[in-house]
């Protein structure tokens, strides 16, 4: 036969419904939407326990060690492979006093520009303002492009608001006024690094932040830790399973479906090479019908991966649904696979046998 009426009369048995493509496509589509949704469910999930132990601030690590920190070296941090932000910062020997509140002083720390990115804040942040806490946003009514009139009678702008809840990080900076000053030489406190994805020479890189001891009895000793360990040491994966399980599964399902949809017509198959039809003709219908289920079975799997990552961003989701659509091509290989391989086995010869056995 002829390539073109292989084409035809493949699309005929499809059409007419004597290939059964729709319960193979109905069959597959289940086992693969099963599979591929599992498989971007667990991933999702990782994504958004990332998110959350990112915003917890469990990826932050605090160096601390009172007036030995170089700011200069703490900045230069943000510079290395996969550290977000990082900043330092230096307690104020005086509060700041807002006019509305003149009996008491709010905490003020001065801050290199890094810390403000290291806490997220919101609005225009930088040197020529003040970035204050939600408690402090809340005690005074002010936020960002507003001023904060002081005790002493003069004000100063507030640039930013940054979050930070209680939700068992260090409690210093729930109610504070942060001051972004540029580096004249002089110590911090602190060192803070968001390191995301995870490293594990963190704790020895922060410590080049500190500068050689003094030999002063009163000395500080360095300490290192979470800003937040609530969500654990590490970040843990849930769905730590080797991509080769959903691609094995999926390409064994085609495997199957594609063998099934083609033993079930073994019959009219062998019937067919009776009658004249060329082996190599029917294995090409075979393939072709196979393409039409198998591929509308992927799609339909697709699909469900996109439902799946919905309201993730696309830089996460667009990955993950990359990943779902190999699962899904593989077992629309699968699917051929079976079907070649199975009709492949049907001799003409077994025609009684296959019709004993209807």
């Amino acid at each position: 036969m002829r390539t073109r009426e292989v084409v035809r009369e493949a699309w005929r048995d499809v059409a007419s419904g004597a290939a059964g493509v729709l319960t193979s496509a109905v069959v597959l589509a289940v086992l693969l939407a099963a599979v591929v949704g599992l498989h971007t469910a667990a991933s999702a999930a990782d994504v958004r326990s990332a998110a959350a132990y990112r915003t917890s601030g469990a990826a932050t690590t605090v160096q601390r060690a009172e007036g030995r920190i170089d700011g200069r070296v703490c900045e230069g941090l943000a510079d290395s492979e996969g550290v977000l932000a990082s900043g330092a910062l230096r307690r104020a020997e005086q509060g700041t006093v807002p006019a509305v509140l003149p009996g008491s002083a709010v905490p003020t720390y001065e801050v290199t520009a890094g810390l403000v990115r290291v806490l997220g804040a919101t609005g225009s942040a930088g040197t020529a303002g003040v970035v204050i806490s939600p408690g402090v946003h809340d005690a005074l009514g002010q936020g960002a492009d507003d001023r904060i009139a002081l005790a002493d009678g003069t004000s100063v702008p507030v640039t930013g608001v940054y979050a930070y809840p209680d939700d068992g990080r260090d409690p210093d900076l729930e109610y504070a006024l942060l001051a972004p000053t540029l580096d004249d030489g002089r110590a911090f406190d602190a060192c803070w690094v968001t390191v995301w994805p995870e490293r594990d020479d963190t704790v020895p890189m922060l410590r080049r932040t500190v500068r050689p001891t003094t030999g002063a009895e009163d000395e500080a000793r360095p300490a290192v830790g979470q800003l937040n360990p609530r969500l654990g040491a590490s970040f843990v994966r849930r769905g730590d399973v080797p991509d080769s399980v959903p691609l094995g599964t999926a390409g064994a399902a085609g495997l199957v479906v594609g063998a099934a949809a083609v033993l079930r017509r073994r019959l009219t198959l062998a019937s067919d090479l009776h009658v004249g039809v060329a082996k190599n003709a029917q294995v090409l219908g075979v393939t072709l019908q196979h393409v039409v289920w198998a591929a509308v079975a992927s799609i339909v799997a697709i699909g469900t991966a996109a439902v799946v990552v919905r309201g993730l961003p696309s830089e996460d989701a667009v990955p993950i649904i990359r990943s779902a659509a190999g699962v899904a091509a593989i077992g629309l290989v699968g699917a051929l696979a079976g079907g070649v391989l199975a009709a492949s086995s049907i001799r003409e010869r077994a025609l009684h046998r296959y019709s004993r056995g209807r």
